[in-house]
C-alpha cells in the first residue's frame, strides 16, 4: 500500500510540474502577444482558456493526491487497530486459558473447606486419629490454594463490604439498622476471581433498607 501511494504521488507530482511549466509558458506567450503590436493576432482568449483548463486540472490532481493520502492514513490506522485487537485477544487467551479448569477445581476447594469446618476443635483434641485426618485435609486445602495463587486465582469473602453485582450474587436481603443498606452481612459461598475477572460470584446476604 505504501509503495502504491509513493508511485501515485510521484506521478502526480510529475504531472503537476508539467502543468505548471505549461502554464508559465502560456503566460509568457500571452505577455509577448500583448506587446507585439496592433497588427499581431490576439491569441489571449484562447491561451487564457487553456491556462484555466490546466489550472483546473492541477486543482483536480491536488485533490486526488489529498484523497489518496487520507485513504492511506485511514488504512494505516485501521491496520494498527486490527493489530492491537489481535494482540489483546492473544494475551487474553493466554491469561484465561485455564478458566474452565479452574472453575472445575472450585467444588473441590469447597468440599475441603466444609470438611475442615465440620470437625470441632474439642473433638480433635480428644481423638488423635481425627486430629491427624483434619491436619491432612488442612494441608491439602492450603496446597490447593497456593496453586490457585500462583495462577492468580483469588478467593473473595466480601463480608461487611459494599455489594458489587460484578463479584457478588445476592441470595437474600435482611434488615439491619446497625449497618448501611447494600452492605454484605453474610457470605453463603465464597467467590473466586481470575486475573480480576469473576469466574464465580460470591453468594451473599445483603442488608436492605428499612
Amino acid at each position: 500500500m505504501h509503495t502504491i501511494v509513493k508511485v501515485a504521488r510521484s506521478r502526480l507530482a510529475y504531472q503537476n510540474v508539467l502543468v505548471c511549466s505549461r502554464i508559465s509558458k502560456l503566460s509568457s506567450q500571452s505577455v509577448e502577444s500583448e506587446t507585439g503590436g496592433e497588427d499581431a493576432p490576439d491569441p489571449l482568449a484562447a491561451k487564457d482558456e487553456e491556462i484555466a483548463a490546466l489550472q483546473a486540472k492541477l486543482t483536480d490532481q491536488d485533490k486526488l493526491l489529498s484523497d489518496m493520502k487520507n485513504k492511506y492514513l485511514r488504512a494505516l490506522a485501521d491496520g494498527e487497530n486490527v493489530r492491537n485487537r489481535s494482540k489483546k485477544e492473544i494475551e487474553d487467551s493466554k491469561i484465561f486459558s485455564i478458566q474452565s479448569f479452574a472453575k472445575d477445581l472450585l467444588p473441590v476447594s469447597d468440599v475441603l473447606e466444609k470438611a475442615l469446618e465440620s470437625v470441632p476443635e474439642e473433638e480433635r483434641g480428644s481423638n488423635q486419629t481425627l486430629a491427624n485426618l483434619h491436619e491432612g485435609v488442612s494441608l491439602t486445602y492450603s496446597q490447593l490454594h497456593q496453586v490457585f495463587k500462583r495462577h492468580n486465582l483469588v478467593k473473595i469473602t466480601p463480608l461487611d463490604e459494599e455489594f458489587d453485582p460484578v463479584y457478588h450474587e445476592a441470595m437474600f436481603q435482611v434488615p439491619d439498622p446497625s449497618k448501611t443498606p447494600g452492605t454484605v452481612m453474610n457470605v453463603v459461598q465464597s467467590g473466586y476471581v481470575l486475573h480480576s475477572r469473576s469466574i464465580r460470584p460470591a453468594k451473599v446476604g445483603v442488608v436492605k433498607e428499612t
